[in-house]
């Protein structure tokens, strides 16, 4: 099995799907998120917590920024009806700490607002995860600054501006509040 993966990001597939090339020079197709995907550009260097999902007939590959956020994906996939497919189509939709707060307050207007999940499917969701999450403890203040880190650089790739250009800006910002953070990053892209 595959569990994680290093290389240089060679194609996008703006559905979800990196090409990564690495160092032995085998390109290997890894199904991500949404929130993922925007993390990077053609060229990129990329490192990637794995599943290995094995069926009869393929063997897919799906990609995570974090080993907790693949860990997310390996619950989901416990809940019945859930397959993986379905699974990153819930991390596309809501961001992992998102997700994981909704599963936890029993959101299930939030939860079912994703594209494929229903009422009856976001119930399930509630019923067989709440409780038992990995990470579902409040973020620690350094936890959280990365994650407002990550998000702003998302957002920033997400609007046009390459990703090294953004880490670039981002090491000189101390903020750790979204709004705070992505208003001076606009203004020193400016």
């Amino acid at each position: 099995m595959i569990g994680w993966l290093s290389g240089i990001v060679r194609d996008i597939d703006p559905a979800g799907l990196l090409l990564l090339e690495t160092t032995a020079g085998v390109g290997y197709e890894v199904h991500v998120s949404l929130f993922t995907l925007g993390r990077f550009q053609p060229g990129d260097r990329a490192e990637l917590s794995i599943h290995t999902h094995v069926r009869e007939d393929q063997i897919t590959l799906f990609g995570f920024d974090r080993a907790s956020d693949r860990a997310l994906f390996r619950q989901l996939n416990t809940v019945s009806g859930i397959g993986a497919r379905m699974a990153l189509n819930l991390m596309s939709g809501l961001s992992p700490d998102e997700l994981k707060r909704a599963i936890e307050h029993g959101d299930i207007a939030t939860i079912s607002r994703t594209p494929g999940i229903g009422k009856k499917t976001a119930q399930r969701l509630v019923l067989e995860l709440k409780g038992k999450l990995v990470d579902a403890e409040p973020q620690s203040p350094a936890n959280a600054n990365d994650q407002v880190r990550q998000d702003v650089h998302s957002a920033l790739v997400n609007l046009g501006y390459k990703a090294q250009q953004v880490e670039r800006v981002l090491n000189h910002l101390d903020d750790d509040a979204f709004e705070p953070m992505l208003r001076a990053a606009l203004k020193l892209l400016g």
